[in-house]
């Protein structure tokens, strides 16, 4: 854990303890600017246009964050009134998506003009774009333009809602503690998990259910996740978790806890959504336990059905399917199963190189599964791969 190339697109670090976790936030607030300015003021522009080149001539001290701009975005936003030089801004990629959205833009046809015209079609949109745009910069480069009218993105400092979690859970959960190595870091979100093994009684009677279905699996605790992102990656999220000693460690329950960045969100609104903590949990190990009275006569094709719908992933679902076979088999079994089995996705995906806020989003995907119509997909005959 540390800050060296913490201004490359592609970092990423974890957090053995908690403490190290918070100290790294409160150096990315410390390395944080959030800028106020009319949409219609903004320009991007190409990092060999002849202005930019002028700009940075002789100036050693930014040449890390210009050499991985030059392997990522090669662009800069054109910021009036900023301190950069010229006043262009490194765009880091995690950005863009917040750009185009500021413009106005859908879709990925952009994809296929080289970055010169990329950035002429929305430097035409945004001239054509009302309003003030809220320009988060961080660790060098530009992060995120989101809409910056008071009716628009609200900034929910990640620092403060991670200390205020870290409160209320010692305060409300004894015995809660920071999962080792849980806490995780990139430029598009952050995410923690805490086990809350002073709450035994959460999970009592779903271990109770898990026995009488004669599946051998102990849960040893229930957990929580928090995530949350300031480039409109995810909003921010508390899930429901449990901790087991077999099969995908951490296993997703749903119903989860969301603040989006917008309204009236603020800390104040955050502490009153960790007051559902554990009323939710309840809800969602309850759901959880219902999985296990839906019977399926055709493991794999459900599979396959389910990563088809949700669009999951072919290769890490084809992955997924062969592992459940191989510790299963391929005859009946229930939806409770079929979803610890998806879970697996998680794991592969981790091993093919996929980021954390892609994990996230995965793990959001999955949760939608556990209140499908199984029935759809528990079918006969064969399910191909879309």
């Amino acid at each position: 854990m540390g800050d060296k190339n913490v201004i490359a697109d592609r970092y990423f670090t974890s957090f053995a303890r908690q403490g190290d976790m918070m100290t790294f936030l409160r150096r990315r607030s410390q390395n944080r600017e959030w800028l106020r300015r009319p949409t219609n003021e903004l320009e991007l522009v190409p990092m060999e246009d002849e202005r930019v080149q002028v700009a940075y001539k002789g100036l050693p001290a930014y040449d890390e964050v210009l050499a991985d701009t030059r392997k990522n975005t090669k662009l800069m936003l054109k910021v009036p009134d900023s301190t950069y030089p010229g006043e262009f801004l490194p765009v880091r990629d995690c950005a863009m998506h917040t750009i185009l959205s500021r413009a106005g833009i859908r879709g990925d046809g952009l994809k296929r003009v080289g970055h010169e015209k990329y950035a002429e079609i929305i430097n035409a949109c945004l001239k054509c774009t009302k309003g003030l745009a809220l320009i988060k910069l961080s660790d060098g480069k530009v992060s995120a333009v989101h809409g910056g009218d008071e009716t628009e993105y609200k900034i929910l400092d990640i620092e403060e809602l991670f200390q205020e979690t870290i409160f209320y859970l010692h305060s409300q959960y004894p015995g809660v503690h920071y999962v080792e190595s849980s806490g995780t870091y990139d430029h598009s979100s952050v995410s923690a998990i805490w086990e809350l093994s002073g709450n035994p009684e959460l999970i009592q009677d779903y271990q109770n259910a898990l026995d009488t279905y004669g599946i051998k699996r102990r849960v040893y605790a229930p957990a929580l996740q928090l995530s949350t992102s300031d480039v409109a990656a995810k909003s921010v999220t508390i899930h429901q978790m449990l901790l087991c000693d077999n099969g995908p460690q951490g296993i997703n329950l749903g119903y989860p806890i969301r603040l989006p960045h917008a309204g009236n969100a603020d800390i104040g609104k955050f502490r009153e959504q960790l007051k559902q903590i554990y009323p939710r949990y309840q809800k969602a190990i309850l759901s959880m336990q219902k999985l296990l009275e839906i019977p399926i006569e055709h493991p794999v094709n459900t599979m396959i059905g389910i990563i088809n719908r949700y669009q999951l992933g072919k290769k890490i679902g084809s992955n997924a399917v062969e592992l459940f076979v191989a510790q299963n088999g391929e005859g009946p079994t229930n939806a409770h199963e079929i979803y610890y089995g998806l879970n697996e996705l998680l794991f592969f995906a981790a091993c093919r190189g996929k980021d954390n806020t892609q994990l996230l989003k995965l793990e959001e995907k999955l949760m939608r599964v556990i209140q499908c119509d199984w029935s759809e997909f528990d079918v006969s005959g064969t399910v191909a791969w879309k």
